[in-house]
């Protein structure tokens, strides 16, 4: 595939008011294209961070595209995923008349327990390895935690260690696990960028000694990239 001829990538995210989170999801999606081959760029569900969606599509049927795959920079099927995006994406198709496929979420399967052992193993060094709290958003979405919940004991099977799973918008949080562990241990983001509620998170968690390491950024570039292969096969065999 070239330029001219492969769908475009646009890699979704929530936005950040952390005047550090563009920057890594624009290096992340651009890492996705780079390992694709074709153009890529970031877009907004918040409006405090842009460009939005619209914009993305507006710029991209100016360029000569016809087609785009959008990949949200999510884990898990929330309220994000399966209602932001979807409306989004159909506004900017009927305003740019530019053709956008929704992908899948990055998601809480075995290639992201490989993604966080990785992480692990990389960001402890010599730091004592205790036990590890995988850090999420939370959702109000029936399924969502649980899926997470599920990635952290297949993490645990993988690493052979406790992870306790918390969330920074709901129940568990962080707080009653620093207060209840026996000892100082690992806090594990499944964050693609960073925010302000990790950024909140890491600061109790670093005042209780704990090691916090850093959002998954680049990391999580196989598997966006992957995503946007999967929907262009989707894509194929629907104008086959």
């Amino acid at each position: 595939m070239t330029l001219s001829t492969a769908p475009a990538l646009i890699g979704i995210a929530h936005g950040s008011r952390n005047p550090d989170a563009a920057a890594v999801t624009e290096s992340l999606v651009s890492a996705a294209g780079a390992r694709l081959g074709i153009e890529a760029h970031a877009a907004y569900l918040e409006d405090f961070a842009s460009p939005s969606i619209t914009e993305v599509a507006k710029m991209l049927a100016e360029h000569g595209y016809s087609s785009a795959v959008a990949v949200p920079l999510l884990f898990t099927e929330a309220y994000h995923a399966t209602e932001d995006a979807p409306t989004e994406l159909r506004e900017a198709k009927a305003a740019h008349g530019i053709e956008l496929v929704q992908a899948e979420v990055i998601g809480t399967g075995a290639e992201m327990v490989d993604v966080l052992a990785t992480r692990l193993d990389q960001g402890e060094g010599d730091h004592p390895r205790g036990e590890i709290i995988l850090l999420a958003v939370g959702s109000s979405r029936p399924g969502a935690n649980e899926a997470v919940q599920a990635l952290g004991d297949d993490l645990s099977a993988c690493t052979g260690r406790s992870v306790h799973v918390r969330f920074a918008t709901c129940e568990p949080r962080i707080n009653d696990r620093l207060e209840k562990a026996k000892g100082p241990g690992t806090v594990l983001p499944l964050f693609a960028a960073p925010g302000l509620l990790l950024d909140r998170a890491r600061e109790r968690a670093q005042d209780a000694g704990w090691l916090v390491l850093d959002h998954l950024g680049d990391a999580l570039a196989p598997i966006v990239a992957a995503r946007y292969e999967d929907a262009l096969s989707r894509l194929n065999a629907r104008e086959t």
